[in-house]
């Protein structure tokens, strides 16, 4: 059975991913297409497990199939919440933290997970603002959709441009399909695993930037205390030493730009998988290194992570380290 057919199949037969002894053919009743979840397992079709044993072979056309989906889906992302981006006056309301949501960020959140539910009724779908499982059970989960349906949103709120919308499918932790939009700059990117980074049909590439003195580095921090901190800690050791650091709000921007060349450097602390997870697909697959702060590759359940170029990496990693940022 091909990829596209088993992701569209309404299947009952169903295998528990939490830890390595899933039972075949468990029968989980909801109602028609629905992820069933408990506590903490989160359960993902049988047959979806075919995906990860593929993930490293040649399926173009099921690939295809998918990124379809996805692009499908963030269009009517665009849709939804780009009137709200227009409107005269857009009220919001803070969650944690004093985190930012604005009904912009749910009517994206509602179109983008209305097409995912029917076009791929059982994988589940990781969002910012509500989904079928949490950030934790995405890191026991063989497949999902991870969303932000607008990464950005103070940007959003204050009526600037610099905000996007960020989908990707993974599988076994890694992105293999990722989507952003920026709608209010009307640029779209994409990457499947193996085939490149693209903005419609111009093939990304990351900069030939060798020296950090010659470097645009962007810097972004979460909302919380300790991430505050541990940001202007970042900010004031990069600043005198590239040729100039930006702070933009959105690490969707920051990866697609990464990603073009426009710049050479992303440093994002404070990060979860909504917010990065297309991108550095997007950075890897342009050519870019996406590590953790200690120079590691990223993972999806990594809090920190940076973009750079090649031939900055090390000066990168051997910085962070010194400033000791998480001490």
């Amino acid at each position: 059975m091909c990829v596209k057919h088993a992701l569209l199949q309404d299947t009952d037969h169903w295998e528990n991913r939490q830890g390595c002894g899933g039972r075949k053919g468990t029968r989980a009743r909801g109602r028609e297409g629905a992820i069933v979840t408990s506590g903490p397992r989160a359960l993902v079709p049988f047959r979806y497990a075919m995906i990860s044993r593929m993930k490293h072979q040649q399926i173009s056309s099921d690939h295809r199939h998918l990124l379809a989906i996805a692009e499908a889906a963030v269009r009517a992302g665009e849709r939804a919440s780009l009137p709200y981006f227009n409107a005269s006056h857009l009220s919001s309301s803070f969650k944690a933290h004093r985190e930012i949501v604005t009904k912009g960020d749910l009517a994206s959140n509602h179109a983008v997970m209305s097409v995912l539910k029917k076009k791929t009724p059982t994988i589940p779908v990781c969002s910012e603002e509500g989904g079928d499982i949490t950030k934790e059970q995405l890191t026991r989960t063989n497949l999902a959709w991870v969303l932000d349906p607008i990464d950005g949103t103070s940007n959003f709120s204050a009526r600037l441009p610099l905000w996007g919308i960020s989908l990707a499918l993974v599988v076994d932790g890694e992105p293999l399909i990722g989507v952003i939009a920026l709608p209010s700059l009307k640029q779209r990117y994409h990457a499947v695993r193996g085939n490149g980074a693209w903005m419609g049909t111009q093939r990304l590439s990351i900069s030939q930037t060798k020296t950090l003195s010659d470097a645009v580095a962007f810097m972004c921090y979460g909302y919380r205390n300790e991430e505050q901190r541990r940001g202007i800690r970042i900010i004031n050791t990069f600043a005198p030493r590239v040729q100039t650091a930006r702070r933009l709000g959105a690490a969707v921007i920051e990866a697609a730009w990464v990603a073009t060349g426009h710049a050479d450097i992303s440093i994002l602390d404070g990060v979860r998988p909504w917010d990065v997870a297309a991108g550095a697909l997007l950075v890897r697959e342009a050519g870019g290194d996406v590590k953790t702060f200690s120079g590691r590759e990223w993972t999806i359940a990594d809090p920190d992570i940076i973009f750079t170029a090649p031939k900055l990496t090390a000066s990168v990693v051997k910085i962070l380290k010194s400033a000791a940022v998480r001490g």
